[in-house]
């Protein structure tokens, strides 16, 4: 994700890109990726700084926070963060900092649905498919 500074002129510079996980080294071990990542954003040069603001959009298999089932989830996320760079320098790099980004954003508490019930703590019942078995051995 090597963006040439002399590209960016005083306008700033549309930008849009698919990269793959393992491109950011991005693997199962932190977050499972199942497709690339889109970004899409704009990057001005001010001084000895490119500024970046992007947006990331990624899908990622993920663990519902009340029932454990495992889900695929869209992360759409928004970042604004500055590169510096030296004279003579004729890239930047966009992918460490995104990388970082992500991981560092990356939601560690989701549902895989708003109204998911989640698992009964008493009996293990899975709530959103079946009932809850305390209640009726209570009542027996």
């Amino acid at each position: 994700m090597r963006i040439k500074i002399r590209e960016i002129l005083s306008g700033g510079l549309e930008y849009e890109d698919q990269v793959r996980p393992a491109d950011l080294g991005l693997t199962e071990e932190f977050i499972d990726l199942e497709k690339p990542l889109r970004i899409k954003g704009r990057l001005e040069r001010v001084n000895e700084f490119v500024l970046v603001n992007v947006d990331v959009t990624y899908m990622a298999d993920m663990v519902c926070a009340r029932c454990l089932e495992v889900y695929h989830g869209d992360v759409k996320s928004h970042y604004e963060f500055d590169i510096e760079f030296r004279p003579g320098d004729e890239f930047v790099d966009l992918g460490e900092r995104i990388r970082e980004e992500v991981l560092m954003g990356h939601p560690s508490r989701t549902l895989c649905r708003e109204d998911c019930k989640g698992i009964c703590p008493g009996c293990g019942a899975y709530l959103n498919e079946e009932e809850c078995q305390c209640h009726k051995d209570k009542k027996e």
